[in-house]
Order: structure tokens, then C-alpha cells, then sequence
């Protein structure tokens, strides 16, 4: 059951980031950022490249900056291709491109800060060109939301998975959670993460296991009384002590089992300093 979407309760997106690479997902990540423009009311969306310095010839060249703005001038013009083609939306955009003469990541960092970003969206692709460390450090030390979109990502309306400790940093996650999934018709189920250093006490027995159960059960009631809200709306997955091996894949595996299409958990600070449970699984 999905609470009614209440307008007056979405936390504002005033401006979303989409990172884009040149690459065969930014198509997958403009049509998110359209979805997103449209559910979430955003009132700007800015398409962002950082042109790796790499990619520059010597900056000594007295031919140098000739190269330079013909090279953004090209990547400007495919850029606007593909968003003409595939950005749907109302809202006002556009489109920035920057040298990274040391880090392109630093640049999108930099921009998210000058520009009080609110949401930045970076793609997520698969096999070893997942393992960049781009996205990694603007994930760590970006001040902005991060939503990392997959190359099959193409709705809203599939279930959203929010992880929750009840900490500051999760409360905060489960807001937005539940404003995405107001938004966008879609059910919100929670999933919540314990301690996993209980799993290795000694004295653990099925007993304790379930009266932990029970009080997360109870403190989860608790929890949703402050939205007005009730487990039959919002259900909650509760896994103690030797029931999880990995937190973050049971999350990850949970996620799978509802058929979810987002999963959103809080992190406090730089993911790299967080002494949090959330912060420690969302790296």
C-alpha cells in the first residue's frame, strides 16, 4: 500500500547535476535526469563533462588554446545532440564543460559546491568499467546527494529499498526515499541494518535474536508514527546478528528479492571518515 502523494512534502531539488562521459550510458542518464526533473519538481538540471587534461596536448604548445576551445566546442555540440534527442522535460538546463588540468573529478566536486547542487547523477556501468575511481571520489567528498544509475535504469514506478539505522543520517534517507516514492507511485520498503558486530557475540542465541527482532520491529512503529505512517503502508525487512554475512550485499540481495529499481542509505561526512554502520555499507 503507498501513502498518497502529498506535494507539500517533497524536499525540494532546486538543481540536479547529470554527469556525463561521452559514453554509450549518458543517454541512460539524461532520460533519468527527465525522470527525475518531472517527479521531483526540479527547477534546473545542468549536463556536466570534465574533459580529462590527458586529452589536451602540452599546454606550452603555442597551439594550445586553439585546441582547447575546438575540442569543447565539439564536445559541447555532441552533448546537445543527445540531450535535444533524449531530455524530456520543462525545466530550465544546460550544459557545462570543464578541464580538469589535475583531476577531472575535483572539477565536478568544485562545481557541485559553487553551484549548491542538491542531487548529482553519475552512471553506473557494468563489468570492469564499473571499478572507476572517478565516481568513487566525488561519491566521498561531493556536497550533494549521489544517485548512481545503472545502464538498464529506466523508470521510477519499481519499488524503492531505503536502509535504516535510525540515525540523523538515515532519517534523512528515508525521507527522500519516501518523497521519490510518493512522487512516483511506486511502494517503499525499508530494510533495517543492526549492528553486524552482534553477529560475532558468544552468547547470541535464536531467543535473543528474536527479542532483538521484536524491538526493531516495535522502535521501526515507532520510527514511522512521525509521518503518520504504519507498517501496512511501509513495510520493513528485519535481519539480526546470524541471519547477515554482508550487510551491504544483503542489502544489495534484498533489493533483488523485492524487485526494486532504487536503493537509497544515509551517509554522515566523507564516506572514507564515517565511523557509521550506513556510511561504512553505502562505500
Amino acid at each position: 500500500m503507498t501513502a498518497e502523494y502529498n506535494p507539500k512534502l517533497l524536499q525540494p531539488v532546486r538543481h540536479l547535476l547529470a554527469c556525463l562521459d561521452l559514453t554509450d550510458i549518458d543517454p541512460v542518464v539524461i532520460r533519468y535526469a527527465a525522470i527525475l526533473a518531472k517527479a521531483l519538481m526540479v527547477r534546473r538540471v545542468s549536463f556536466f563533462h570534465a574533459i580529462q587534461a590527458y586529452d589536451l596536448p602540452d599546454r606550452t604548445s603555442k597551439g594550445f588554446p586553439d585546441v582547447e576551445t575546438e575540442l569543447k566546442s565539439m564536445i559541447l555540440d555532441e552533448i546537445q545532440q543527445s540531450v535535444d534527442s533524449h531530455f524530456e522535460s520543462d525545466c530550465q538546463w544546460d550544459i557545462v564543460t570543464r578541464v580538469g588540468y589535475e583531476d577531472a573529478a575535483q572539477e565536478v566536486i568544485d562545481y557541485i559546491k559553487d553551484r549548491e547542487i542538491d542531487l548529482t547523477l553519475i552512471g553506473q556501468k557494468y563489468g570492469e568499467n564499473r571499478l572507476a575511481r572517478y565516481s568513487q571520489k566525488i561519491a566521498a567528498q561531493a556536497e550533494s546527494d549521489i544517485l548512481f544509475v545503472t545502464q538498464d535504469t529506466e523508470r521510477l514506478e519499481d519499488p524503492v529499498l531505503c536502509a535504516i539505522d535510525f540515525s540523523n543520517a538515515s532519517v534523512k534517507a528515508f525521507e527522500l526515499a519516501l518523497d521519490v516514492s510518493r512522487a512516483c507511485g511506486g511502494e517503499l520498503i525499508c530494510y533495517f541494518v543492526s549492528d553486524p558486530a552482534r553477529a560475532y557475540f558468544p552468547a547470541t542465541t535464536d531467543r535473543s535474536t528474536s527479542r532483538d527482532q521484536q524491538q526493531s520491529k516495535k522502535a521501526f512503529e515507532q520510527f514511522l508514527k512521525h509521518y503518520d505512517l504504519t507498517p501496512d503502508q511501509v513495510s520493513c525487512r528485519i535481519e539480526i546478528n546470524d541471519q547477515i554475512n554482508n550487510t551491504a550485499e544483503r542489502i544489495y540481495e534484498a533489493a533483488v528479492e523485492e524487485d526494486a529499481g532504487l536503493i537509497i542509505a544515509g551517509a554522515m561526512g566523507e564516506t572514507s571518515r564515517v565511523t557509521s554502520l550506513l556510511g561504512n555499507i553505502c562505500e
